[in-house]
């Protein structure tokens, strides 16, 4: 009787250390903007649930929105397992990141946000040398968003060319910065989430970003005009990025239902910029301002400048067969214009994600 008794709570005890394995790993994300960004309010919860969804509750993930890893941390941070998960901005880094931040280059490319996000990470997830730099920071990559087009968030008017003259802007990559000099102005380089303090402190007069962070980074407290100049899309987030370390703790399995999700994410990211946009509108938090000619033209002729020389400015960072590689991603743009239709809802637009770019990818051995 004791001989059985004890088998029986031996079993016992085998099925419960065997239910407690099986219990949910959560995944310690970073989106690192605050609480009331796009990445925190849409693409992290989206993509968790969808998580949980795809792996029957075997995965889940807690995001802390700020505090723990600083945007500008965000590449030692996932590669010391700081934090499992968290959006990478890869022109931060760009010594790091030459040919996988190439795309922020060619920022004025693209007809939307959704089809610059598809054709950025097809391009990333398909690049070699890409596939190389993000091993060597120990990180796993798994998608990009694009932001709305840029416009000029500002505390004091901005819509001549003469307007421009002197205002230090905030620029979040070499091809903003560029475009700033070229009108007069003065870049300043930071993160955004420094923005309202620099803003309110008088240390920067402007920042090139897209309206929606007048919510995400309660910038309707320091600007109060937005020059609608639309200066191309940010796209060099690599917003989706998994530390190794959580990689190396997944199955095959579970890494693909991780990248499917992350495509769910990214959608309901891109749709949650546009929504903050028609917030800011309708709440007239700011006063929109049409740029006049003068500044319309010289955007034009910074873009067409910009991208005729971007191959030598791409290899002077590093990037080798530079063209090759700017027509390469031309060509996924032509493709993702012909697969987005304006009717495609974001969950269809994820599924065509998901089926384009990760379906043709072998799980694993990706990120090895």
């Amino acid at each position: 009787m004791k001989t059985r008794i004890a088998a029986t709570v031996l079993a016992c005890s085998v099925a419960a250390l065997a239910a407690a394995s099986a219990q949910a790993d959560t995944i310690r994300a970073t989106s690192g903007f605050g609480p009331n960004h796009a990445i925190a309010k849409d693409v992290y919860p989206a993509m968790f649930a969808k998580l949980s969804e795809l792996t029957d509750g075997r995965w889940k993930g807690r995001d802390t929105p700020s505090g723990l890893v600083a945007p500008n941390e965000m590449s030692t941070g996932l590669r010391d397992g700081v934090t499992d998960f968290g959006p990478l901005l890869m022109p931060y880094f760009i010594a790091d990141y030459p040919e996988s931040a190439m795309m922020s280059e060619l920022s004025m490319l693209g007809s939307s946000a959704q089809v610059v996000s598809a054709a950025v990470t097809e391009y990333v997830v398909t690049c070699a040398p890409c596939q190389a730099e993000f091993k060597r920071n120990g990180q796993v990559y798994l998608g990009s968003d694009a932001t709305p087009l840029y416009d000029i968030l500002s505390t004091k008017p901005v819509k001549t060319l003469e307007d421009m003259k002197g205002l230090k802007i905030r620029s979040g990559s070499p091809f903003y910065a560029a475009f700033i000099e070229k009108t007069g102005g003065a870049p300043v380089q930071m993160p955004s989430s420094e923005l309202f303090e620099s803003l309110s402190q008088g240390v920067i007069d402007a920042t090139f970003s897209s309206p929606h962070e007048v919510i995400a980074n309660r910038l309707g407290d320091v600007v109060d005009y937005v020059t609608e100049i639309e200066e191309g899309v940010f796209n060099g987030a690599a917003t989706t990025t998994a530390s190794k370390m959580l990689w190396d703790r997944m199955s095959a399995e579970d890494r693909g239902a991780l990248a499917t999700a992350s495509q769910y994410g990214l959608v309901a990211g891109v749709d949650g910029f546009g929504k903050q946009i028609e917030e800011v509108r309708a709440e007239k938090l700011v006063t929109f301002i049409a740029p006049d000619q003068s500044l319309i033209d010289a955007r034009d002729s910074f873009n067409a400048e910009r991208l005729a020389n971007a191959a030598t400015i791409l290899e002077g960072r590093g990037v080798t067969d530079a063209q090759a590689k700017i027509d390469r991603y031309k060509a996924l743009i032509d493709k993702w214009e012909g697969l987005i239709t304006p009717e495609m809802t974001p969950d269809e637009l994820a599924a065509l994600r998901t089926k384009e770019i990760w379906s043709k990818i072998d799980l694993a051995s990706y990120g090895e």
